[in-house]
């Protein structure tokens, strides 16, 4: 193969992983984005069931996964 056809190959070649980093950061970016929505919804959560603890006379004790019920 002469010089000028892997010159050709390493550019095709480069454009290529190119296109797969920007699908890449594109994925990592939806990613962030659903964490962030996640992240205000428990927050949200949160604050109810702490509102509903107060009202129910009881304090709001966070619970952790690990705790037994």
């Amino acid at each position: 193969m002469s010089v000028f056809g892997e010159a050709v190959s390493a550019i095709r070649e480069a454009l290529k992983l190119a296109d797969d980093v920007k699908r890449c950061g594109d994925t990592v970016k939806e990613l962030a984005r659903e964490l962030r929505e996640h992240d205000r919804r428990l927050t949200r959560l949160e604050a109810q069931w702490e509102t509903a603890m107060q009202l129910a006379g009881r304090t709001a004790t966070p619970r952790r996964l690990e705790d037994k019920p």
